[in-house]
């Protein structure tokens, strides 16, 4: 009686581990299924039937890869639009000045007047320059994004710096008729920075004021922070949110030919100034547009 007891629950054991090897095989089967049909970057997760332990975490393990391959996916793709973004701006950009220069240097050849012959080659240069500074503008902002830039910061005079940047555009103050304002409550006041890269980030915007600004550029310092402030031309155009972002412009209905900028001025200044430990914002009230710096390590 007890040989037959056990003769029929080894059966019944037998049979239940025979059933459970076959789910598995068959859930081995449907899983490498699974895999094989899954379509490059799917959404597509592995599903069991199985409600075993092992199984189930096996399944999950493989859905965290399927996830991760995903973010890769959608990364890359991301990455391809942005590049392609970049190449059509850049070629855009590299393109104007090079088809006004080309333009002005065929009516030189053909023209016979001196005057004339001599005005169309100034502006070739000047639009040569506009190229060479295009060029070194794409440079510094491939390094900053690389973080291949170094720094060498020590204590610099924000005054003088500030004077000195603006003394730099007096001639495109002159020619839209417009000045800047400086109010300064410390004169004396010194800042932690590389004072090469402070002078990029002032002049790229006193730049950006004098390409989308209008009337009296007041630039003033109050602690440790520095205020740039002017009117501008088209206010609703401009997002603050947006202003720091690599080829962004303002302004929509500028005419690209009219201008040698990339929109990579205010970009430069974003890296460079967090590079120095700093941070820059934009404000627009009303039709009042505010650019802050805020300095870190500050001495009076």
């Amino acid at each position: 009686m007890l040989k037959t007891a056990l003769i029929i629950l080894f059966a019944i054991l037998f049979f239940l581990s025979l059933t459970a090897l076959l789910l598995y095989r068959r859930q081995v089967r449907g899983l490498a299924q699974q895999l094989k049909d899954l379509e490059p970057g799917s959404n597509q997760r592995l599903t069991c039937s199985v409600r075993d332990r092992n199984i189930l975490s096996l399944c999950r393990l493989v859905n965290t890869y399927i996830d991760s391959q995903q973010k890769l996916v959608l990364q890359a793709r991301e990455a391809e639009e942005k590049l392609k973004y970049t190449i059509a701006s850049v070629s855009h950009d590299i393109r104007t000045p090079l088809t006004g220069a080309s333009g002005y240097m065929q009516m030189a050849e053909k023209t016979e007047d001196p005057d004339k012959r001599k005005e169309y080659c100034r502006i070739v240069r000047g639009r040569l320059k506009d190229l060479e500074q295009l060029l070194d503008q794409l440079f510094l902002y491939t390094k900053l994004t690389s973080q291949e830039i170094s720094l060498q910061m020590e204590l610099v005079s924000l005054f003088p710096l500030v004077c000195e940047v603006l003394t730099g555009f007096y001639g495109k103050f002159q020619e839209q008729n417009r000045e800047p304002s400086l109010d300064f409550q410390e004169e004396a006041i010194q800042i932690q920075g590389d004072s090469s890269q402070l002078k990029r980030v002032l002049g790229n915007l006193v730049s950006n004021s004098l390409s989308y600004g209008l009337g009296t550029l007041f630039i003033f310092q109050k602690g440790n922070t520095l205020t740039f402030s002017n009117k501008v031309k088209d206010p609703g155009s401009i997002d603050p949110d947006q202003m720091f972002v690599r080829f962004y412009r303002g302004d929509p209905s500028r005419n690209a030919s009219k201008s040698s900028h990339a929109g990579l001025g205010l970009s430069i200044a974003r890296e460079l100034t967090q590079a120095m430990g700093g941070k820059i914002e934009a404000r627009l009230h009303e039709d009042i547009l505010e650019i802050v710096l805020t300095f870190q390590g500050i001495s009076r």
